[in-house]
């Protein structure tokens, strides 16, 4: 005779999770779905997290922006992505994202950072790819502009 497997506690696998990164609510209500959890099975798990004060989406979101600025800075347009694909609710996104001079300061800083490498190029290729950059790292095209002037200057007009 078989044995029958035993069936998963919910709260443990979610713990389980949550020692290996901080996740939203989503994150954690999704991957506990795949894991086979039904919605009444998940639901009081994520309101007992919340109570114990290991699941706050605020928190995580503000620690992923910390965590961007830090080692893959990223623009205003590109955190409110990441965060909304995440799961964490406009407010939410609204009160953690970076001001408008903390994003011009991380841009500036990127793009100087990067046109130390690309000093062998052309202006007019260096031009391009820091704006490039910049654009897929999702800063505003204002913050682009700025910086690309910043550090172009008045090169812009003889070189390109």
């Amino acid at each position: 005779m078989k044995k029958q497997p035993k069936r998963k506690n919910p709260k443990n696998k979610a713990l389980r999770l949550l020692t290996v990164r901080n996740l939203t609510c989503e994150e954690l209500t999704e991957k506990l779905r795949r894991d086979g959890f039904t919605s009444k099975e998940i639901e009081p798990v994520i309101q007992w997290l919340k109570e114990l004060g290991y699941l706050d989406d605020k928190k995580t979101a503000a620690s992923w922006v910390d965590y961007r600025n830090r080692y893959r800075p990223t623009g205003i347009y590109g955190l409110k992505y990441e965060l909304r694909k995440k799961g964490v609710a406009s407010d939410i996104i609204d009160d953690v994202v970076n001001s408008s001079e903390q994003d011009y300061k991380l841009a500036l800083k990127l793009a100087s950072d990067r046109l130390k490498t690309l000093n062998r190029l052309p202006v007019k290729k260096q031009y391009q790819r820091i704006g490039g950059l910049l654009s897929r790292r999702g800063f505003s095209w204002d913050v682009i502009r700025s910086v690309l002037d910043v550090l172009f200057g008045s090169s812009l007009d003889s070189d390109l």
